[in-house]
């Protein structure tokens, strides 16, 4: 009895961890690829294109230049993720905070700044 109680435990416990491993691989496939990346709230140009995927089981993104954000010049920069989303620091003219989870099903995103505040990302899959 005591031997069929122990297998029960071990199994429940590598059940566990493995259904956590699957949230953490949901998000890095749901967020992979290309984004048009629109910054509601900004009074200059509000757009970019912003290339997730996974590099040295890390997920890195590009931000690929158009017009509006010429001077941008950000490759292979890495998301840190923890509690379920994924984040990054950029400087560029100051140091903002990108931040991208997804909520029920819907990936979504949010711009942190100091001097503009917090600003919603709406994401539209390419």
């Amino acid at each position: 009895m005591k031997v069929s109680y122990i297998v029960f435990i071990c199994l429940c416990l590598s059940g566990s961890s493995c259904a956590g491993r699957k949230s953490a691989d949901d998000l890095r496939t749901k967020v992979a690829g290309q984004w048009e990346v629109s910054i509601a709230g900004l009074p200059f140009a509000n757009s970019f294109i912003l290339d997730i995927r996974e590099k040295d089981k890390a997920i890195v993104f590009d931000i690929i230049q158009d017009q509006s954000f010429a001077e941008l010049d950000i490759k292979e920069m890495r998301f840190t993720e923890k509690d379920g989303k994924l984040s990054a620091n950029l400087y560029i003219g100051e140091f903002i905070k990108l931040i991208i989870w997804t909520e029920e099903d819907i990936v979504k995103g949010e711009l942190r700044a100091s001097m503009i505040g917090d600003l919603p990302l709406i994401l539209k899959k390419l």
